[in-house]
Protein backbone atom coordinates (compact mmCIF):
# COMPACT_ATOMS: atom_id res chain seq x y z
CA UNK A 1 0.00 0.00 0.00
CA UNK A 2 1.30 3.46 -0.84
CA UNK A 3 -0.25 6.21 1.27
CA UNK A 4 -3.62 6.09 3.01
CA UNK A 5 -6.41 5.31 0.58
CA UNK A 6 -10.14 4.97 0.93
CA UNK A 7 -9.77 1.28 0.14
CA UNK A 8 -6.65 -0.25 1.66
CA UNK A 9 -4.75 -2.36 -0.88
CA UNK A 10 -2.87 -5.19 0.81
CA UNK A 11 0.10 -7.13 -0.49
CA UNK A 12 -0.78 -10.62 -1.84
CA UNK A 13 0.33 -12.40 1.34
CA UNK A 14 -1.66 -10.01 3.56
CA UNK A 15 -4.63 -10.29 1.19
CA UNK A 16 -4.49 -14.07 1.67
CA UNK A 17 -4.31 -13.54 5.44
CA UNK A 18 -7.36 -11.27 5.25
CA UNK A 19 -9.28 -13.86 3.21
CA UNK A 20 -8.69 -16.65 5.73
CA UNK A 21 -9.86 -14.64 8.73
CA UNK A 22 -13.45 -15.40 9.66
CA UNK A 23 -15.80 -12.60 10.67
CA UNK A 24 -16.13 -11.87 14.36
CA UNK A 25 -16.13 -9.21 17.05
CA UNK A 26 -12.44 -8.65 17.84
CA UNK A 27 -9.28 -9.58 15.96
CA UNK A 28 -5.68 -9.22 17.14
CA UNK A 29 -2.86 -8.46 14.70
CA UNK A 30 0.49 -9.41 16.22
CA UNK A 31 3.49 -7.61 14.70
CA UNK A 32 1.16 -5.09 13.10
CA UNK A 33 3.64 -2.65 11.54
CA UNK A 34 1.40 -0.01 9.85
CA UNK A 35 -1.87 -1.66 10.98
CA UNK A 36 -3.05 -1.98 7.37
CA UNK A 37 -4.54 -5.44 7.92
CA UNK A 38 -6.68 -4.66 10.99
CA UNK A 39 -7.73 -1.34 9.44
CA UNK A 40 -8.96 -3.13 6.32
CA UNK A 41 -10.78 -5.73 8.43
CA UNK A 42 -12.60 -2.99 10.37
CA UNK A 43 -13.39 -0.85 7.33
CA UNK A 44 -14.87 -3.84 5.51
CA UNK A 45 -17.05 -4.75 8.50
CA UNK A 46 -15.41 -8.11 9.03
CA UNK A 47 -14.67 -7.22 12.66
CA UNK A 48 -16.05 -4.60 15.02
CA UNK A 49 -12.85 -3.97 16.96
CA UNK A 50 -9.16 -4.90 16.74
CA UNK A 51 -5.97 -4.99 18.75
CA UNK A 52 -2.78 -4.05 16.91
CA UNK A 53 0.29 -5.19 18.80
CA UNK A 54 4.02 -4.85 18.20
CA UNK A 55 7.20 -5.36 20.19
CA UNK A 56 8.76 -2.05 19.06
CA UNK A 57 7.55 1.57 19.40
CA UNK A 58 8.36 2.52 15.77
CA UNK A 59 5.79 0.24 14.09
CA UNK A 60 3.14 1.35 16.59
CA UNK A 61 3.84 4.98 15.72
CA UNK A 62 3.31 4.08 12.05
CA UNK A 63 0.12 2.27 13.00
CA UNK A 64 -1.09 5.26 14.99
CA UNK A 65 -0.72 7.51 11.96
CA UNK A 66 -2.64 5.04 9.80
CA UNK A 67 -5.51 4.84 12.28
CA UNK A 68 -5.67 8.61 12.77
CA UNK A 69 -5.84 9.18 9.01
CA UNK A 70 -8.65 6.64 8.66
CA UNK A 71 -10.58 7.70 11.76
CA UNK A 72 -10.14 4.30 13.41
CA UNK A 73 -8.24 5.25 16.56
CA UNK A 74 -11.27 4.50 18.74
CA UNK A 75 -11.81 1.03 17.25
CA UNK A 76 -8.26 -0.35 17.10
CA UNK A 77 -6.28 -0.54 20.33
CA UNK A 78 -2.49 -0.24 20.00
CA UNK A 79 -0.43 -2.40 22.37
CA UNK A 80 3.34 -2.35 22.95
CA UNK A 81 4.02 -5.96 23.90
CA UNK A 82 5.93 -9.05 22.76
CA UNK A 83 3.86 -11.66 20.96
CA UNK A 84 0.51 -12.45 22.55
CA UNK A 85 1.40 -10.97 25.92
CA UNK A 86 -0.53 -7.78 25.21
CA UNK A 87 -3.77 -9.79 25.07
CA UNK A 88 -5.91 -11.03 27.91
CA UNK A 89 -7.35 -14.56 27.80
CA UNK A 90 -10.28 -14.71 25.37
CA UNK A 91 -10.02 -11.05 24.38
CA UNK A 92 -9.80 -11.76 20.65
CA UNK A 93 -11.95 -14.08 18.53
CA UNK A 94 -9.02 -14.58 16.18
CA UNK A 95 -5.31 -13.81 16.08
CA UNK A 96 -3.17 -13.21 13.02
CA UNK A 97 0.62 -13.35 12.99
CA UNK A 98 2.15 -12.45 9.64
CA UNK A 99 5.57 -11.63 8.27
CA UNK A 100 7.72 -13.59 10.71
CA UNK A 101 9.74 -16.77 10.55
CA UNK A 102 7.92 -20.02 11.27
CA UNK A 103 9.98 -20.74 14.37
CA UNK A 104 9.27 -17.28 15.79
CA UNK A 105 5.54 -17.71 15.15
CA UNK A 106 5.68 -21.05 16.98
CA UNK A 107 7.38 -19.44 19.98
CA UNK A 108 4.75 -16.67 20.04
CA UNK A 109 1.93 -19.23 20.12
CA UNK A 110 3.74 -21.15 22.85
CA UNK A 111 4.33 -18.13 25.09
CA UNK A 112 1.02 -16.35 25.64
CA UNK A 113 -2.75 -16.84 25.83
CA UNK A 114 -3.59 -19.69 23.47
CA UNK A 115 -5.80 -18.56 20.58
CA UNK A 116 -8.68 -20.78 19.51
CA UNK A 117 -8.39 -19.51 15.94
CA UNK A 118 -5.30 -18.10 14.28
CA UNK A 119 -4.17 -17.16 10.79
CA UNK A 120 -0.42 -17.47 10.38
CA UNK A 121 1.83 -16.29 7.55
CA UNK A 122 5.40 -17.58 7.98
CA UNK A 123 8.14 -16.04 5.85
CA UNK A 124 10.44 -19.04 6.35
CA UNK A 125 10.57 -22.49 7.98
CA UNK A 126 6.89 -23.24 7.46
CA UNK A 127 7.60 -26.96 7.90
CA UNK A 128 8.80 -26.32 11.45
CA UNK A 129 5.65 -24.31 12.16
CA UNK A 130 3.43 -27.10 10.81
CA UNK A 131 5.22 -29.63 13.01
CA UNK A 132 4.77 -27.42 16.06
CA UNK A 133 1.07 -26.97 15.35
CA UNK A 134 0.50 -30.72 15.08
CA UNK A 135 2.36 -31.43 18.30
CA UNK A 136 0.57 -28.65 20.21
CA UNK A 137 -2.97 -29.67 19.29
CA UNK A 138 -3.74 -27.27 16.42
CA UNK A 139 -5.49 -28.43 13.25
CA UNK A 140 -4.68 -26.76 9.94
CA UNK A 141 -8.07 -26.01 8.40
CA UNK A 142 -6.90 -24.32 5.22
CA UNK A 143 -3.63 -23.27 3.64
CA UNK A 144 -3.49 -20.65 0.91
CA UNK A 145 -0.49 -19.70 -1.22
CA UNK A 146 0.37 -16.14 -2.26
CA UNK A 147 2.95 -15.18 -4.86
CA UNK A 148 4.96 -11.98 -4.53
CA UNK A 149 7.55 -11.67 -7.27
CA UNK A 150 9.73 -14.77 -7.19
CA UNK A 151 8.62 -15.74 -3.68
CA UNK A 152 5.65 -17.95 -2.83
CA UNK A 153 4.31 -17.64 0.70
CA UNK A 154 1.87 -19.86 2.54
CA UNK A 155 -0.88 -18.70 4.89
CA UNK A 156 -2.45 -21.13 7.36
CA UNK A 157 -5.76 -20.94 9.19
CA UNK A 158 -5.48 -23.10 12.29
CA UNK A 159 -7.83 -23.99 15.13
CA UNK A 160 -6.95 -25.40 18.53
CA UNK A 161 -8.56 -28.80 19.09
CA UNK A 162 -6.23 -30.32 21.67
CA UNK A 163 -5.72 -33.36 19.43
CA UNK A 164 -1.99 -33.96 19.20
CA UNK A 165 -0.58 -35.60 16.08
CA UNK A 166 2.86 -36.43 14.76
CA UNK A 167 2.69 -36.32 10.97
CA UNK A 168 5.34 -37.79 8.73
CA UNK A 169 8.15 -35.44 7.81
CA UNK A 170 6.93 -35.10 4.22
CA UNK A 171 3.54 -33.91 5.46
CA UNK A 172 5.16 -31.08 7.40
CA UNK A 173 6.72 -29.94 4.13
CA UNK A 174 3.48 -30.28 2.16
CA UNK A 175 0.83 -29.13 4.61
CA UNK A 176 -2.48 -28.63 2.76
CA UNK A 177 -0.82 -26.87 -0.15
CA UNK A 178 -1.88 -29.40 -2.78
CA UNK A 179 -5.45 -29.70 -1.49
CA UNK A 180 -6.21 -26.00 -1.11
CA UNK A 181 -4.55 -24.23 -4.04
CA UNK A 182 -4.62 -24.06 -7.85
CA UNK A 183 -2.41 -26.85 -9.25
CA UNK A 184 -0.01 -24.53 -11.06
CA UNK A 185 0.74 -22.49 -7.94
CA UNK A 186 0.96 -25.55 -5.69
CA UNK A 187 3.38 -27.25 -8.08
CA UNK A 188 5.55 -24.11 -8.19
CA UNK A 189 5.69 -24.03 -4.39
CA UNK A 190 6.62 -27.71 -4.18
CA UNK A 191 9.25 -27.27 -6.88
CA UNK A 192 11.00 -24.68 -4.72
CA UNK A 193 10.78 -26.90 -1.64
CA UNK A 194 12.21 -29.89 -3.53
CA UNK A 195 15.02 -27.72 -4.92
CA UNK A 196 15.94 -26.68 -1.37
CA UNK A 197 15.98 -30.31 -0.26
CA UNK A 198 18.15 -31.28 -3.21
CA UNK A 199 20.58 -28.48 -2.37
CA UNK A 200 20.77 -29.68 1.24
CA UNK A 201 21.29 -33.26 0.05
CA UNK A 202 24.11 -32.22 -2.29
CA UNK A 203 25.77 -30.13 0.41
CA UNK A 204 25.85 -33.00 2.87
CA UNK A 205 27.02 -35.40 0.19
CA UNK A 206 29.89 -33.09 -0.77
CA UNK A 207 30.86 -32.90 2.91
CA UNK A 208 30.97 -36.70 3.12
CA UNK A 209 27.87 -36.81 5.33
CA UNK A 210 26.17 -39.68 3.55
CA UNK A 211 23.59 -40.44 6.25
CA UNK A 212 22.32 -36.85 6.31
CA UNK A 213 22.31 -36.70 2.51
CA UNK A 214 20.29 -39.92 2.35
CA UNK A 215 17.69 -38.48 4.76
CA UNK A 216 17.14 -35.42 2.56
CA UNK A 217 16.97 -37.61 -0.55
CA UNK A 218 14.37 -39.89 1.05
CA UNK A 219 12.27 -36.90 2.09
CA UNK A 220 12.40 -35.42 -1.42
CA UNK A 221 11.41 -38.73 -2.97
CA UNK A 222 8.53 -39.12 -0.51
CA UNK A 223 7.24 -35.68 -1.47
CA UNK A 224 7.51 -36.54 -5.17
CA UNK A 225 5.56 -39.74 -4.61
CA UNK A 226 2.79 -37.93 -2.71
CA UNK A 227 2.65 -35.29 -5.40
CA UNK A 228 1.78 -37.89 -8.04
CA UNK A 229 -1.68 -38.25 -6.50
CA UNK A 230 -2.64 -34.69 -7.43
Amino acid sequence: MTGIEREIVLTPRLEATYALLESGDTVADIGTDHAYLPARLILDGKYRRAVASDVAPGPLENAGRTLAALGLSDRISLRLAPGLKGLSEGEADAVCVAGMGGELIASILKDGPRPDLAVLQPMTREEKLRRFLAEEGYRIEKERLAREGERIYTVLRVRFTGEISRPREARTYLGRVLEDNPPELAKAYLSKKKAALYKAESGHKSAGQEEEAAAFRALREEIEEYEKGF
